[in-house]
């Protein structure tokens, strides 16, 4: 039931997911029900990659394989990494012309990380996946050196932690100013009480002279 879910065009996905968990919960399949109710409709990227691993998945196959000869490459010195790289990159192309740039990341993601390639596998992908290690699909050159690539890792640190602390400066900033406008709010609230105030005691002292006066 779930693979066919995946299946279907995007603007079909949900109607058909509420039916087949109402239809599971009437049989008194309530897991069931539940699991299914709770799939996330896939983005547009990710139906993509869905239907390319079933439409091409013997191509798929095929760069996967090619991802793991490269690592191998990369890592273990085994074989010759300049030709290992030519046919991931080739296997590649093939399947972003099947299905779309789109679907390039996904594949990237894969291609670097053996749960990444389960997950692309399954077809039942609601997201595009991140790529979790240095992206070996996309180095033309050998891999770097382990001094330069602890360097570049360093660096990337480096640059989330500076973009960490811009958002949570952004973060502060924005408290800071909704604080300012309450603050102000307050203060024009208070100041027209004053006015009001000083009005009534004008208003006060004006009838009591008048009533002090003689007649």
């Amino acid at each position: 039931m779930i693979e066919r879910l995946f299946d279907l065009p995007l603007d079909e996905f949900v109607p058909a997911r509420d039916a087949a968990a109402r239809e599971l919960r009437q049989a008194g399949r309530r897991t069931e029900a539940d699991t299914v109710k709770a799939l996330r409709k896939p983005t547009a990227a990710a139906a993509a990659v869905n239907r390319l691993v079933r439409e091409h998945r013997d191509e798929l196959e095929q760069f996967l394989a090619a991802a793991a000869v490269l690592r191998d490459a990369q890592v273990r010195g085994k074989g010759d990494l300049g030709a290992a790289g030519a046919r991931e990159r080739e296997a590649l192309a093939r399947l972003v012309a099947a299905g779309g740039d789109q679907v390039r990341q996904t594949l990237q993601a894969a291609a670097v990380d053996d749960d990444a390639a389960e997950e692309l596998r399954a077809g039942r992908l609601v997201r595009e996946l991140e790529p979790r290690g240095f992206g070996s699909l996309l180095l033309e050159a050998p891999a770097a050196p382990p001094r330069a690539a602890r360097a570049k890792a360093d660096q990337r640190r480096a640059v989330d932690d500076a973009q960490e602390k811009l958002r949570e400066a952004k973060r502060t900033f924005a408290a800071a100013e909704a604080a300012e406008r309450d603050a102000r709010r307050e203060w024009d609230a208070r100041a027209a009480e004053l006015r009001l105030a000083a009005d009534a005691v004008e208003a006060a002292a004006a009838e009591l002279e008048r009533r002090r006066r003689p007649r």
